[in-house]
Parts: C-alpha cells; sequence; structure tokens
C-alpha cells in the first residue's frame, strides 16, 4: 500500500538494500550479538521470509532496487545525492550525512492517511536537513558521531541497557537546559514524545568537551552481562562515522543508468568471484547467503519462532545449503554454520554435497541449460518436477510442490496428511486473494466462507502463541526454512523455475489454525469445496505429493 500510495502522487521510489558483513569482518562480532539478541526475542523479530516477501512486491510494481557490497548507508548518501532526491530511511544514521535534499524520517510519514487510502490530499512531511541542525547547534559539528550513537542506530541499539541507563542518569538531565534545546523540532519537548530523548542527547553533547569525553562517558554505562559486547558495539559505532577516508564500494549510480558490460567495478571484491555473481548481487537477484559464502566462508541462520525443540529447524533444509555450498566452492572446502541448538548459538562444520553429475567440473551457471539446472533443482529436492495438468494455472505451482514434497520427506516429527492439506488449501486461498489466478466470484466465496469457519473455530480456542501446540509451530518453521534456501538455489540458479511467493505459500497464522481445525473436523474442506474445480486441483496436487513421498494418514 506504502508503494502504490507514493506511486500515485508520482514520487518514484529507489530501494537500496544492505550487502554482506565486510571483508574485514569488523562486523562479526555485532552480527553475533544480533543473532544472540533475535533468539532472545523471537517474538518480536521479523520472519525470515520478511525480505523475499518484499522483494516480490518490489518485482510486481517494477519498483527499482538495487544493494551495497556491505554497509549501505554511504551508497544511501551518495546515491540520493547523485539522484538529487531525498533519503527516506528509519536508521538515525542520516542525521549525520550530509544529503542534499534532506533526510525523511520514516515514522515521520502520515501513516493515517497513507493507511486509510486517502487517494491526493495533501499531506505535510517534514524534512531534516544538516546544515539547519549545525547552523541552530554549531558545537555539534564535530561531534555527529557522537550524535549518532547516543541516538541510537543498527549497531548500538537505542533499546541497548547502556543507552538506556544514560538516558536515565544524571548527566542527561534537562532541568537546566528546557531554553537551549526545547525548540530543535519547533515542538515542545515533553516527556515521553518522540524528540524528548534527541533533546536530552543535544544538551549533554553541548557539555562534552569533545567525542573521545563523550564516549568514556557512555562507556560508563556498558555494565553487567552485555557490558563486553554493548562496549564493542559503542567503539565500533564512534569509528564507523569517524572512518569516512576508508569507505570503498562502487558507485550505485553507475550500476543504475550504465549499459551491461560497461564500467564494471569489482573493487572491493577478490577476483577468485566470477563477474556474473557480484552483478548478481549488486542488482539483488542473489542473496546475501551466497556472498557470505564466498568471502567469509561462514553463514549465520537466522533462527525463527519454532516452540521448545533443541534442534534448529534448519536441520530440515540441510542438504538445500550443501547443494548451494557445492555449486559455489565445491565439495573438499568447509563452510561454518552458525545455528541455534537448544537455547545458545553453535557453530557446526559443513561442506557441500550434490548429487547431479558432470556439473562441478567446468562450473559456470550462465552457460549451463535450463534442463541442467531444473536437473540440479530435482536432485537436490528429490522430488520431480510436477505436469502441467498438476501445476494448474500458476508456474509457480512446480516449485511449492517440489518444496513440500521434499519438507514431507525430511521434517522431524514427521509430516501427516493433514499437514499436507493445510499448506495445499493455503496456497490455493491465498493464491485467489492475490489475484494469481481468478477461479471465479462462487469458488473464491467458497474460499472465504472456509477462512472465516477456520478463524472463527481457532481463535475461540487458541488466546496466544504461548498457547499454539509447539510441535505444529516446529513442522511449520521448517516448512519456512525450506522455501527459503530452496528460493535461494532456484536463485543462485537463475531461476530456471518460478519462484514462489512468499505471501501466497506461507501464511503461519492461518496454516495453524487451518491444521488446528483440520484434526478436529477432517471433512472442512469437502464442506466448503467439494464440486468445484479448486477442490479437483487440491486433491491433483495430493495425489502428486503422496506418489512422491510417503506420507502419514492424520
Amino acid at each position: 500500500m506504502f508503494f502504490k500510495w507514493l506511486l500515485k502522487r508520482r514520487i518514484t521510489p529507489f530501494v537500496v538494500f544492505g550487502g554482506v558483513i565486510n571483508m574485514e569482518n569488523k562486523e562479526i562480532g555485532i552480527v553475533f550479538g544480533n543473532t544472540k539478541h533475535r533468539m532472545e526475542k523471537l517474538e518480536e523479530s521479523t520472519p525470515i521470509l520478511a525480505k523475499l516477501t518484499f522483494i516480490n512486491v518490489l518485482d510486481k510494481l517494477e519498483i527499482s532496487y538495487v544493494k551495497s557490497d556491505f554497509e549501505a548507508d554511504r551508497d544511501v548518501q551518495k546515491l540520493a545525492n547523485d539522484l538529487k532526491c531525498p533519503v527516506l530511511s528509519s536508521n538515525s544514521d542520516f542525521f549525520v550525512f550530509d544529503i542534499q535534499l534532506g533526510y525523511i524520517q520514516f515514522d515521520s510519514l502520515p501513516w493515517k492517511s497513507i493507511l486509510t487510502g486517502v487517494k491526493k490530499s495533501s499531506v505535510e512531511i517534514k524534512i531534516y536537513f544538516i546544515q539547519n541542525l549545525l547552523k541552530k547547534f554549531p558545537y555539534l559539528t564535530d561531534k555527529m558521531a557522537l550524535l549518532a550513537t547516543a541516538l541510537g542506530n543498527d549497531i548500538l541499539f537505542k533499546s541497548s541497557e547502556a543507552l538506556q541507563s544514560a538516558y536515565h542518569s544524571d548527566i542527561f538531565n534537562l532541568s537546566e537546559c528546557m531554553v537551549k534545546t526545547s525548540d530543535v523540532f519547533e515542538m515542545p519537548c515533553k516527556r515521553n514524545e518522540p524528540f524528548f530523548i534527541v533533546t536530552k542527547v543535544l544538551y549533554w553533547i553541548s557539555r562534552c568537551k569533545d567525542v573521545e569525553r563523550g564516549e568514556k562517558q557512555l562507556q560508563y554505562f556498558c555494565k553487567g552481562d552485555k557490558k563486553k559486547e554493548e562496549t564493542l558495539r559503542l567503539f565500533r559505532s564512534i569509528e564507523v562515522y569517524t572512518e569516512t577516508g576508508n569507505y570503498t564500494s562502487y558507485n550505485l549510480h553507475d550500476l543504475i543508468h550504465r549499459n551491461n558490460g560497461r564500467r564494471f567495478c569489482r573493487s572491493p571484491f577478490p577476483f577468485g568471484i566470477r563477474k556474473w555473481i557480484i552483478e548478481h548481487h549488486r542488482r539483488g537477484k542473489i542473496p546475501n547467503f551466497v556472498m557470505n559464502t564466498l568471502i567469509h566462508r561462514r553463514n549465520i541462520l537466522m533462527c525463527q519462532l519454532e516452540g521448545t525443540h533443541d534442534t534448529s529447524s534448519h536441520d530440515c533444509s540441510l542438504s538445500i545449503r550443501e547443494a548451494i555450498y557445492a555449486l559455489l566452492i565445491g565439495t573438499e572446502t568447509t563452510i561454518t554454520e552458525y545455528d541455534r541448538q537448544k537455547r545458545s548459538l553453535d557453530k557446526f562444520p559443513r561442506k557441500g554435497v550434490i548429487s547431479t553429475t558432470g556439473v562441478l567440473k567446468d562450473l559456470h551457471i550462465p552457460e549451463m541449460s535450463s534442463a541442467v539446472k531444473i536437473k540440479i533443482l530435482s536432485s537436490a529436492l528429490c522430488c520431480s518436477v510436477p505436469s502441467d495438468k498438476v501445476s494448474g494455472q500458476l508456474e509457480q505451482t512446480r516449485l511449492f510442490l517440489m518444496i513440500t514434497a521434499y519438507w514431507a520427506r525430511v521434517a522431524e516429527p514427521s509430516v501427516n496428511t493433514n499437514f499436507i492439506k493445510t499448506v495445499l488449501i493455503g496456497y490455493i486461498l491465498f493464491s485467489a486473494r492475490h489475484n494469481e489466478f481468478q477461479p471465479g466470484s462462487k469458488i473464491i466465496k467458497r474460499l472465504e466462507n472456509l477462512h472465516s469457519e477456520v478463524t472463527k473455530f481457532a481463535d475461540g480456542r487458541i488466546k496466544s502463541y504461548q498457547n499454539f501446540i509447539q510441535n505444529i509451530v516446529y513442522t511449520f518453521a521448517q516448512f519456512q526454512s525450506c522455501i527459503l534456501y530452496t528460493t535461494h538455489l532456484n536463485r543462485l540458479l537463475q531461476c530456471p523455475l518460478e519462484n514462489v511467493n512468499p505471501a501466497i505459500v506461507f501464511n503461519g497464522s492461518f496454516l495453524h489454525k487451518m491444521y488446528y481445525i483440520l484434526n478436529e473436523n477432517d471433512n472442512i474442506i469437502a464442506k466448503h469445496l467439494y464440486g468445484c474445480n479448486v477442490y479437483v486441483w487440491l486433491n491433483q496436487m495430493l495425489y502428486f505429493l503422496q506418489e512422491n513421498v510417503c506420507i502419514n494418514s492424520a
């Protein structure tokens, strides 16, 4: 909805994604810290398919996007200045950068107008300019690194214990400075309002002799179990804003406007990485997983909401990742994976494994035939490619069914027919909702009636995620992992089969509720859909899966 709102106003958005961990591994300690933080706050974390879903939306709306080699902030600053446009972000780093046409903070947008669908009514947008800030507060000129750190960023979080302790300490007390700072945003700085912390930080910096003195004061608040981690984050945050001369990246503007093959810039990637991989990385066509494998021989897997099982749900998709490793670095080199084991982050040595013969002798994926690429996918998923009859109107059905067959084969605890029926009916329902196919208004009404009954039944019995049956959560988490890494493999192979749309194949809330009701009433699908074309299609897909995998009865 947000992008459509922009497009209706003839505003052309351009999206920039962050890249991989830098060559010097300076961010690795912070990445580990973020991963552990995610493990502790899983219910608040972004789902692992969110980025794929976002990219799918951009592709459908034909919105351009690129990816930085590493950290994106300075690339975004340079690109905005080259394109002569403002930056829209929720990252407070952009308070520090000199962006000619300004920075718009994401939270300042008129979300009520956007979400209620107001068409072309005029709205007021607040744009920040660093020149205005320095004019009002000249003492910030050589202390911008301190400002960006004290406000919190993607290195040292605003919610960190260190910054929260600092905000509530005497050195951030505002009692003597209301006149000096209260009008910085030309609005009152009442307690608990969004800009209250900004005002406190500005006052504190006004009394700091220099960045080093401020850094030492903030270091004092790095205490307790997270002292080492938060101290590292503090030092790194200050360093990022003071090492601008050492920053290297390719020119995003050149990539956008040049013709293929002209002015290609390999730096800073080593010569062992093929040009086409770098190009696909920068165009957002392959995931950071691929580049981290090639550069660092290491991947840190994103844990997800998966119940209390000792083993990570990503164990289910291991053989898919092994196929990716084999294509990238062969079968002899060891890759280190970091993944959840019980409540800790452990490391596991992995090697590439591939059963398709001959593909590693002279590996150059762009020159592979489509048949060979599909053979690699089929081999990795241990499943044949579904026929046109089984796939129905949607090309992505092929990969969806192959993923489902793989998941049904390897998931632990084992998947029964109710799990399979659940993902199949979810696929049909959300394909219709997203207009991927048009089954007709009468069938859509039947599907919506089914959805309503499922939701009403489950909502009366499931009060919160804590009450979800753990095995259901864990089993569908494994399905999600299979979708993610199959999509990575398919993208690496340059999509010989159409990728699945994550918004169609995985809706966690519905899948849980549907499985829940099927265990109570296994005739509910037939009750709503018997006799219509989609019911026939459902059974064709179910038969294909039963032919490829031995599935237990519910």
